[in-house]
């Protein structure tokens, strides 16, 4: 991973500077400021990487959601890619999936999403797509960074006159309208593999679903179209001031249980438990209903609120438990499931032991965090060519993240038997509500044990998962646990992971140490397929957060 770009493109604090020098790179190597200079450089670079011989012309599409500089920022990316001789294509404000199915609905050679996603609403950046709509992999990355250093040391002065004129983009197109298209063809599709022959009957309270598309552009339109497709919906964040205030998936944790007296006793300050809290039935809540769902920022995932088995209260549906009910649900409806299923290090551990028990065809990954990883192991065979998908019937690949991340197949709207990949939070809540009404009669996962804590902020560079702080966990864990047979483990994209594996107590457990691609900090993560181990965290957290944050 370079000094740029993270687990899932580039982020910052963004600022209004349109100086496009070393300054602009080293302004968010060090400080995570993000300007319009950086953007006009990433442009330039992206440009002249897609062009190497400059003979000819590629087409980029840019989309982008709605924080308060991001104006500024889509204007400088164009002008980047246009002084690099591109094309550029505006698809407005939309989600990233809506940029993914123009990418691919215009025969695009990228397309760049101007977003920082969950993030607050103050910072933005950039995710990069090929034209396949897969997103950038370190290699590449690597090779931007070293055109964007070298375009920084040469200079490059405009005239106003002229930075108005290669700012504006050389066609535009409805980004949201081509995801209405895209979500109006999947729809059956979704249900025929994952509701089946079942129905819903029962899963949504008589209120209907309360929807938190956290004032993304899918405020405007998403709950309306739910209650006309599927089922009554309700939007919240169209209360809210801006992206993720108050609202968004980004503000919840996987791992959340809530009590009724909980849930209803205080102010939540996030518009979805507000409005839980609000809208409390007791006679009309029953267990196993999902009573919720929250998209994040820009649209790529979804967490859902169901009551939990008790009816004691509510659980966070992750995107481990949504992941699990879609393989059964699938298993259900077809005589032999066959396919792969990808889940990432952060994961329950449970998840994938718990699929290998199905009577089904799968191959099972595990995968680095960031969905690009994920699509790396579900994508084309490698001797087939592309990394799009082949074949006549829709193939099940489907790969997850607890934080709510998955990605399922899509049609490829100009290449038939075609199919890409793509991370879609409405489509994900499309397939989990059909997969919860398939399977509301059948037993799910055997859900292990899991906690992620965080040192923030936390100084990265102390952190590379070999120096002394690494080799200070591996002693402090064995000591902890001196009859556990450790091992050390690798996984491919985390080249700063600490991963120790061992059995305590007949439990598998995972102890990893990777820092955060999109923010400066650093995660602990322990995963067992049973046992808890809060000791273990605590003693972590207690060694590791004097030595990283002062």
């Amino acid at each position: 991973m370079g000094e740029l770009f993270g687990t899932d493109g580039i982020r910052g604090l963004a600022v209004p500077s349109k100086v496009r020098d070393g300054s602009a790179i080293s302004r968010l190597a060090d400080e995570r400021e993000l300007s319009s200079g950086l953007l006009q450089l990433v442009g330039e670079a992206l440009g002249t990487w897609l062009r190497p011989s400059g003979d000819a012309t590629s087409q980029i599409v840019i989309g982008w959601d709605s924080r308060p500089l991001n104006d500024e920022l889509v204007a400088a990316l164009t002008i980047g890619l246009h002084l690099s001789g591109c094309n550029v294509i505006w698809v407005g404000e939309c989600a990233t999936p809506s940029l993914h199915g123009c990418v691919l609905q215009t025969g695009s050679d990228a397309g760049c999403m101007v977003t920082a996603s969950h993030n607050p609403v103050s910072d933005s950046g950039i995710k990069i797509f090929d034209c396949d709509g897969f997103k950038t992999f370190p290699d590449v990355e690597l090779e931007l960074e070293k055109l964007i250093h070298q375009l920084a040391s040469e200079e490059r002065e405009l005239e106003d006159d002229d930075r108005e004129v290669l700012a504006m983009p050389d066609f535009e197109v409805d980004g949201v309208f081509i995801h209405k298209i895209a979500l109006d063809s999947r729809l059956k599709s979704l249900k025929e593999r994952y509701l089946g022959d079942a129905d819903m009957e029962g899963l949504i309270p008589d209120g209907g679903l309360l929807l938190d598309s956290s004032h993304g552009t899918a405020h405007h339109w998403l709950a309306e179209w739910l209650s006309e497709e599927l089922v009554m919906s309700i939007e919240l964040s169209a209360y809210c001031h801006a992206l993720n205030d108050g609202c968004g998936a980004g503000d919840i944790s996987p791992t959340l249980r809530m009590t009724w007296e909980e849930l209803t006793s205080v102010n939540h300050g996030h518009v979805l438990f507000d409005g839980l809290a609000e809208r409390y039935d007791a006679s009309n809540w029953a267990a196993g209903m999902i009573l919720a769902a929250s998209l994040d920022g820009d649209g790529d995932r979804c967490l859902c609120i169901m009551v939990n088995d008790e009816n004691t209260g509510i659980k966070v549906v992750d995107g481990d438990s949504m992941l699990d009910m879609l393989v059964n649900a699938a298993n259900l409806n077809c005589d032999s499931l066959q396919g792969k299923v990808a889940a990432s290090i952060e994961s329950d551990l449970a998840l994938l032991n718990s699929m290998k028990r199905l009577n089904a065809d799968l191959q099972l990954i595990e995968t680095a965090v960031g969905d690009r990883w994920l699509a790396s192991a579900l994508k084309s065979e490698p001797d087939a060519p592309g990394n799009l998908l082949h074949g006549e019937v829709e193939p099940f690949h489907i790969g997850g993240e607890d934080s709510g991340h998955l990605l399922l197949t899509t049609p490829h709207p100009n290449l038939p038997n075609h199919w890409a990949l793509v991370g879609d939070g409405i489509a994900t809540l499309i397939a989990t509500l059909c997969a919860a009404g398939r399977t509301k009669n059948h037993n799910s996962f055997d859900v292990g044990w899991k906690s992620r804590q965080s040192i923030s902020p936390s100084i990265r560079s102390r952190w590379d998962g070999k120096n002394v702080n690494a080799e200070a966990v591996v002693s402090l864990v064995k000591n902890e646990y001196p009859d556990v047979e450790w091992t050390r483990e690798t996984i491919a994209g985390e080249s700063d992971l600490l991963m120790m594996k061992g059995k305590v107590n007949g439990n598998i457990c995972a102890v990893a140490i990777r820092n955060s691609g999109t923010q400066a900090k650093t995660n602990i993560s322990i995963r067992t397929t049973g046992m808890a181990m809060e000791e273990l965290m605590g003693s972590l957290l207690e060694m590791l957060t004097p030595l990283l944050s002062q």
